[in-house]
């Protein structure tokens, strides 16, 4: 499977039958259009979320029309309310797929269903739920989804609350969704199967207009995200092209890739900032007592500075001055005269002192740092796209 990569993002360059083929043995779906891509570069837990996804899929011929730009070809656009109905279709005769429909508004996905199971001839989505406004921010509501999907023997769900609100939903909940094993985010694709927002004419899907369309629908709504946002992804793509494109990975994603914040935790200090936007999101997380002002400042201006001067480090340093392992801890590891990094860091987590994924991220640091030909600080701090 080829990959195009355009600015933060890569998008897997699957047709529509091999992703229907693909996808029976599960996984999470992610379908980035225009919208989605200027929002990955300001939104941190989104972007790693994308990261994280099993299947990026081209939903916009724009992002086609880009990838040609950069002599490539994407060669399909699948749209989430182009997959959804080829999937439900293509599975209509396995009994062993069963779907549950996660948003649109009261009573919307229960309509849904009953046009979809008429169509398969069979009870294929075996419930809906159509969560209240603002429910994302209820926990209590949050854990009642979860244990009714739970409760139900669907294995696929498929969410349309709009982006990034259900790739952040699927991403903090699939954990618990125990007999899931399917994730797909579709946007309001519940809406065009209830038959209460009808599509854009195909012509118009098929040639990228189908942002005019829906603009002329609801101008108030997104007149903003389509007019006011087109200059700034034009200008991002131009330097994707000159190669000067960078993504600065933020403070938050930083120590998340290092295994020091949990996602649940990142959400919630990108939230406070969002309201007090004044405060660090460093200064939150040691508030919370989650991190130590050491290691705030380690990676906010020792690292980059080393990096920067390719000073060459042992890990025991990186851990050390991180204020990850306190002296007699680092003196205990260094006892035990391991040369092989892989083996100290080993020896780290069987002790309980790192995790494996704070261990891998220093290990990383380490090669990269010791090779001098090459901007080791640009590769820890930055999102560079490979050439396609």
């Amino acid at each position: 499977m080829s990959k195009i990569n355009i600015l933060n993002i890569t998008i897997d360059n699957l047709s529509l039958a091999q992703l229907l083929k693909d996808i029976k043995q599960g996984g999470f779906i992610v379908t980035p259009n225009a919208d989605h891509l200027m929002q990955l570069q300001r939104d941190p837990e989104f972007f790693n979320i994308y990261r994280n996804a099993d299947y990026v899929i081209c939903d916009s011929q724009i992002l086609v029309y880009i990838s040609w730009f950069f002599g490539q070809k994407i060669n399909e656009k699948i749209s989430g309310s182009d997959f959804f109905p080829a999937f439900y279709w293509h599975y209509r005769n396995d009994p062993d797929v069963r779907i549950f429909l996660l948003g649109a508004g009261p009573g919307v996905a229960l309509q849904a269903q009953k046009k979809i199971n008429q169509k398969v001839g069979r009870e294929m989505v075996v419930a809906t739920y159509s969560p209240s406004y603002g429910f994302e921010k209820n926990e209590a509501e949050c854990q009642q989804i979860v244990e009714l999907i739970n409760n139900t023997n669907a294995n696929v769900l498929a969410v349309g609350l709009g982006a990034p609100k259900q790739e952040k939903w699927i991403y903090k909940y699939r954990p618990m969704l125990q007999g899931i094993k399917t994730f797909l985010a579709i946007g309001a694709t519940i809406d065009f199967e209830a038959g209460v927002v009808p599509r854009a004419p195909r012509r118009l899907s098929d040639t990228g207009l189908e942002w005019l369309y829906r603009l002329i629908r609801e101008p108030r709504r997104l007149w903003r995200r389509y007019l006011l946002g087109i200059i700034p992804m034009l200008v991002l793509i131009l330097r994707q092209k000159l190669g000067i494109y960078r993504y600065k990975k933020p403070l938050g994603l930083l120590l998340h890739e290092a295994g020091l914040l949990t996602m649940s935790q990142m959400e919630l200090l990108l939230a406070k900032q969002a309201k007090d936007p004044d405060r660090r999101l460093g200064e939150l997380a040691i508030h919370h007592g989650w991190l130590q002002p050491q290691t705030v400042d380690f990676f906010l201006v020792v690292l980059p500075r080393w990096l920067q001067n390719h000073d060459p480090h042992s890990l025991l340093d990186y851990w050390e001055m991180a204020g990850l392992l306190n002296h007699g801890q680092i003196e205990a590891l260094g006892g035990e005269q391991q040369s092989d990094p892989h083996a100290l860091g080993q020896l780290a987590i069987e002790r309980g002192w790192l995790k494996p994924e704070t261990v891998e991220f220093f290990q990383r640091v380490q090669e990269l740092a010791n090779r001098p030909k090459i901007n080791s600080f640009e590769r820890v701090y930055f999102y560079k796209p490979s050439s396609n």
